[in-house]
This record gives structure tokens, sequence and C-alpha cells, in this order.
């Protein structure tokens, strides 16, 4: 869910133990993967593992880097890393450890450690070097730095973790850092479009949304009615209530335009100058990272207004997922039961239950090697991180494309 954690930064750190390690990853095994919150009833992993096992022979050190598509990614990655033998921990919000002592406490004992993605953590910075300093295990990240919802569709990467790698690769010298790209797909092994239209309707009931005569059978209609709706209900909410007053037609660029103009606002009310030419989800992510900082800042009281302020940021960044006609351009089973789940999730504000079983499917994408990206920027680390950055994204877009040219589920299916 996209939200703001008001609770002070508190950095916790790795403290791994290798009985909790293996006890943890056999239950996610058998007892967590199969349960509703997740239900991957197949895993299959796929592309350059020849090369992957050439890197560890060598002792290479690895920096996983991953698409962020659902609730379900760092279990199946553990599993997969279980499959291949692969020790590694992952980089956490802090806010995952803040809800129960109990989960700070498994947390730190698989190896994992916190970090404040909505601003510069140097204490998690320094951790993931020293983690792949030390090479016992490797280390993953998932630089798109949110779940989106949007499996066929990487969201722009953050340049952070292309700024770890080119600071390892600093302090390790000789011995060599790899980047990893994993492309993750999740798609169902039925057709779960009963169950999808069971929750749109309840949704729709919940929210006081009305469907038309006949919404069972345009299920594109129906899901860009209700979308429609549950966004009006936001605009309502923040007085925009005259925001969705155009023709249907053009949706898309009302809200796009909307969403310019509500970034336009919050750029000046927080003395914010965007600089050169970035996307508009640069720009909101720019604004959140301001916003947190003033609202954790324990020196200072936080002005009333920012919290208005944070309201139109959360605004912002869901109208932004709704910017592009995701489903429409291709309105596949999975991208159907995407687009329904991430339209629960904002209005309930809570993670979705799985509407079926599913295959969660893996590919390893051709290894990028750090040193190199240095050495052809002279040793400039802003170009080498920014060209990491660009072929990270590229490559984990390009084996999700791989991927859904194969797909032969019934998820795969456009819906008729």
């Amino acid at each position: 869910m996209l939200e703001f954690s008001d609770a002070p930064y508190q950095f916790f750190e790795a403290k791994p133990s290798k009985p909790i390690i293996w006890l943890a990853r056999t239950a996610n095994r058998h007892f967590v993967l199969p349960r509703k919150n997740h239900r991957i009833d197949e895993i299959k992993i796929e592309g350059a593992l020849d090369e992957l096992a050439h890197l560890r022979a060598e002792g290479c050190r690895l920096l996983f880097v991953i698409n962020h598509p659902s609730h379900s990614d760092p279990q199946v990655i553990t599993e997969v890393h279980r499959m291949l033998g692969i020790p590694s921990c992952f980089m956490a919000a802090y806010d995952v450890y803040l809800r129960s002592k109990c989960a700070a406490w498994t947390m730190q004992r698989l190896g994992n450690f916190s970090i404040d993605r909505e601003g510069s953590d140097r204490k998690a910075m320094s951790a993931a070097i020293e983690v792949l300093k030390q090479g016992s295990q490797a280390l993953n990240i998932y630089p798109e730095g949110n779940v989106y919802l949007t499996n066929d569709r990487v969201t722009p990467f953050l340049d952070g973790t292309a700024f770890i790698a080119a600071k390892a690769q600093a302090a390790l010298k000789d011995r060599k850092l790899k980047i990893i790209p994993i492309s993750l797909k999740f798609t169902h092994l039925t057709a779960p479009r009963e169950s999808v239209t069971e929750r749109m309707l309840q949704l729709g009931a919940d929210s006081g949304y009305l469907f038309p005569d006949g919404s069972t059978k345009d299920p594109m209609g129906a899901v860009l009615g209700l979308g429609q709706h549950i966004v009006k209900g936001y605009l309502n909410d923040h007085g925009y209530a005259e925001a969705l007053s155009h023709e249907e037609g053009s949706l898309y660029e009302m809200l796009k335009g909307f969403a310019d103009h509500l970034v336009d606002e919050l750029e000046r009310a927080l003395t914010l100058s965007p600089g050169g030419e970035p996307s508009l989800v640069d720009r909101i992510r720019k604004i959140r990272s301001t916003i947190h900082q003033i609202r954790t800042d324990e020196k200072t009281e936080t002005p009333p207004e920012i919290y208005g302020l944070a309201d139109k940021a959360i605004l912002a960044f869901r109208i932004h997922g709704h910017l592009t006609p995701y489903l429409t351009e291709h309105p596949t089973i999975d991208r159907y039961d995407e687009t329904v789940e991430r339209i629960a999730e904002d209005f309930y504000s809570r993670a979705m239950p799985r509407t079926g079983p599913r295959r969660a499917i893996a590919r390893f994408g051709t290894p990028l090697d750090v040193g190199s990206y240095l050495e052809a920027a002279g040793g400039k680390a802003r170009d080498a991180v920014r060209a990491m950055t660009r072929d990270m994204e590229s490559a984990v877009q390009s084996g999700i494309d791989t991927i859904n040219k194969s797909n032969d589920t019934p998820g795969a299916t456009v819906i008729g």
C-alpha cells in the first residue's frame, strides 16, 4: 500500500541465524507460499542459470535486482534461492520491522536489514555494501521501491541500487561484483474470472457504485467505471470534485493533467524545484521524500499543513497508477485480476488475498559487470550509476517481455 510511516526512523541491523534461516525457508516452502495470501502452486526458474553458476564458482559478489509486482515477491525469491542453493538477504522498509517486536526479531535473524526508502539512509547503504564485501550472502534489492501491482510493466528504477553497487565495487577492489537482473512474473493457472468479478462487485457495493446492467458480461467496462468512481471518491475527499467532469473517453488525458497540476502545487508548497526533465513519478518521489523527512524529524514539530500535503502526495501517486491504460492495451486475465486488486487495495488500504492458484516465473538475465560500468564512465560514479540504472531496468523489462511471449497459462488468455 502507498502510505507514509510517521514513526521516527530506526535502523534494524541484520543478525543472521543459520538455524532460523533454515527453518524459515522450510516453512516458507510448505506453509507460506500455498496460503491464501500467495497461492503459489508452481515456481519456474529460467534464463542465464549457467552464467550464474559460473560466477558463483569464481567467487563473484552477487547483487540481485528484481521487479516488485506483488506482495509475494520476497517469499518467491526466498524459495527460488533455496532451490538454487544461494544464501541471500533483503533490504526491507523499516516500517515492516515496526509492525511488531516479533516481526523485527525474525527479519533480523533471517539476515535482513532495514532501509528508509523515503530518505537517504546511510546506515542501510553501509550495511548493503558490507554484505557485498563479505560475500557470504548475496543481496536482493527491489529498485522500484514499492509494490505497484503492474506485473507486465516495470516502474522506473531508483538509482540507489546502482549507487550501492558502485560503492561496493570500489571497496572490493579486484574482486568482481555482478548485478543479476531477475524478472518476476505471476500468472494464473486457472481463469479466476468469477472470483475477480465477485471482488469487483463487492468493492462496488462497499464504495457505493452501481454497476450498469450487464456489467458481468463486460468486465472491461465494469472495471473502468469502478476505477473512475473510486478515483472520483479520492478527489471528492480532497476538494477536487470537478476534476472528473470531462467525458469518459478522455479519462487518461484528464488524469494526467490533474496529476501534473497536483504535483506543481505540491512543489510550490514545499519550495522544491523539479530540475532538469524528471518524470512525473520521480517528482512525486522527491515530494514524498521531503514530506517524510519533515514528519519524522524528532527535533521539530510537524507543521499542520504538512499532513494535508502528505495526503495529496499519496493521491498523486495513486492517480499516477491509473495513467497508463494497462488493462485496455492488453486485457488478459492476469491484468484484469491485477487491476481489480489495485483498485481494491487503494480502497481498503490493505493487501488482498489471491483469487486463484498461480505460477511464479523467475527469469535470470545476463549479469552486468559493475567494474565495466565504472571503467566506461572514466571513474565518474554519477555517470556509471545512471548507465547501470538504465540497463538494470531495461534487462528486467526485457525478461518480463520474454516470459510473456511463451506464457501458456489461462492467466495469459485475453478476456473475450
